[in-house]
């Protein structure tokens, strides 16, 4: 696990990678977002990510820009590599900005935005199974009580 003062990187339950993203980045601290989501993506491995963005601040215009940018300059990792994207996001207004980015900028995986974190995960699992990678996608909803009492042993 690794983080910046406003993203935590947490890969503990690797191949499912959660961000939780909490107000808004300095310039520096943006880049070492972008540095560090590209340093999974160098992994070469398969892998979910969910970005719990409910206590988000507002992306600036500079920094959508470098994120469009990165996108661009990773679209071919992302579209091999990356299973989905699941977005927790509870703001009408943060989820109507995010909406208007991902209409704009059409992302090369399948994406989720929900308000709580269980859908997430659970979609996150779902996009696992459909892989191949169904160990990981029972140890996923194992940890967050997802399984029907008769699995979860």
């Amino acid at each position: 696990m690794s983080a910046t003062r406003f993203c935590t990187f947490d890969d503990s339950l690797w191949p499912l990678l959660i961000l939780r993203i909490v107000g808004e980045p300095s310039n520096q601290q943006f880049e070492e977002y972008l540095d560090v989501s590209a340093s999974y993506l160098h992994r070469g491995e398969r892998h979910v990510v969910i970005a719990d963005v409910l206590r988000a601040g507002i992306e600036s215009a500079e920094h959508r820009r470098k994120r469009a940018e990165w996108m661009s300059r990773h679209e071919g990792l992302t579209r091999e590599l990356v299973l989905g994207n699941a977005f927790v996001i509870n703001s009408p207004f943060l989820r109507l900005g995010l909406n208007l980015l991902l209409h704009l900028r059409q992302p090369c995986w399948p994406y989720l935005v929900v308000p709580r974190m269980e859908p997430a995960v659970e979609w996150a699992a779902g996009r696992m199974d459909e892989a191949g990678l169904r160990e990981p996608a029972h140890r996923i909803r194992r940890h967050f009580g997802l399984l029907p009492m008769s699995q979860s042993g």
